[in-house]
C-alpha cells in the first residue's frame, strides 16, 4: 500500500522538515494557505514524493469540504495525517482578552481537524491502518506561561478532541497522537520580540530553544510504522525543564 501524508498546514516550517525526511515512494497532499515557495522547493529535491499541493483557507468550512470531497474522490483517504495548522503565536494579556481570536483559532485548529477527521477515519478504520498527529505545545504539561490564555484554550480543545478520538478509534488499528515542544524558533514566532524568544532560550535548562528539525524528527518516529503501540502519547519536548 502506497503511503498517502496529508499534512494540513504544510508550509509551517516544522512541517517542512519533516517532509524533508520521506525518501520512500509516496504521495504528500501538501494542504497550505497563502506562499507555497517553500514547498516547491522541497518537492524539487524529493524525487521519490508525489506532490499534490492544495490551498484552503481553513476559516471557510466550505473550502474545507471542497478538500474532503477532493481527497475522498482522488485517494479514498490518507494514511498518514500531520496537523500544523495554527494562527501566528502571541503573547495576549488577560485584559486584553480577544474572544473572536480564539473563535479564529477555534475554526483553524479544532473545527477543520474535526472535519477532516470525520471524513477520513472511517475509512482509515476500515483498512485497520492509520497515523495521525497533531501540533500541541508545552502549555499542556502543567502550568501554562502567563500571557497564553486565548493560546491555552485552543490547545486544550485540540488536546480534548484527540483523547476522544484515542477512545473511540484505538481498537482499529490508528494510532493517534500529539507533539508538544516548548518554543521553537520558527516563523511561527513571527509576531514576538526577538528578546523574549532569546529569554526563553536563556531560562531553559539546556539554554537553547528547540529545533525544528528535532520536532521533525520526534513526528517522523510517531508516523512510523515501529512506533505501533504508541497510542495516546502527548509527547512533551521541553529539555527537561517540565517533568
Amino acid at each position: 500500500m502506497e503511503k498517502k501524508y496529508f499534512i494540513i498546514g504544510a508550509n509551517s516550517d516544522i512541517a517542512i522538515e519533516y517532509i524533508k525526511k520521506l525518501n520512500e515512494k509516496c504521495t504528500v497532499i501538501a494542504l497550505f494557505y497563502g506562499d507555497k515557495t517553500k514547498l516547491e522547493n522541497i518537492s524539487n529535491l524529493l524525487k521519490n514524493v508525489t506532490f499534490d499541493f492544495v490551498e484552503c483557507n481553513l476559516l471557510d468550512m466550505n473550502q474545507v469540504q471542497n478538500v474532503v470531497e477532493y481527497i475522498k474522490n482522488k485517494y479514498i483517504a490518507p494514511t498518514h495525517i500531520l496537523h500544523m495548522a495554527a494562527r501566528k503565536f502571541e503573547y495576549v494579556k488577560f485584559s486584553k482578552f480577544n474572544w473572536e481570536d480564539v473563535t479564529q483559532d477555534l475554526e483553524i485548529q479544532v473545527h477543520s481537524f474535526a472535519e477532516f477527521m470525520k471524513a477520513f477515519l472511517p475509512e482509515m478504520a476500515k483498512n485497520k491502518y492509520g497515523k495521525v498527529v497533531v501540533m500541541l505545545s508545552s502549555v499542556t504539561k502543567g502550568l501554562p506561561p502567563k500571557y497564553l490564555s486565548e493560546y491555552t484554550i485552543c490547545k486544550y480543545a485540540l488536546m480534548g478532541l484527540i483523547n476522544s478520538l484515542v477512545a473511540e478509534y484505538r481498537e482499529k488499528g490508528i494510532n493517534i497522537n500529539s507533539i508538544s515542544p516548548t518554543m521553537v524558533e520558527t516563523s511561527f514566532l513571527d509576531k514576538i520580540d526577538n528578546r523574549i524568544i532569546e529569554m526563553n532560550a536563556m531560562s531553559s535548562g539546556m539554554k537553547r530553544n528547540v529545533k525544528a528539525e528535532e520536532v521533525a524528527c520526534a513526528i517522523e518516529y510517531l508516523m512510523n510504522d515501529n512506533s505501533e503501540y504508541i497510542n495516546g502519547l502527548n509527547l512533551g519536548m521541553t529539555g527537561g525543564d517540565i517533568i
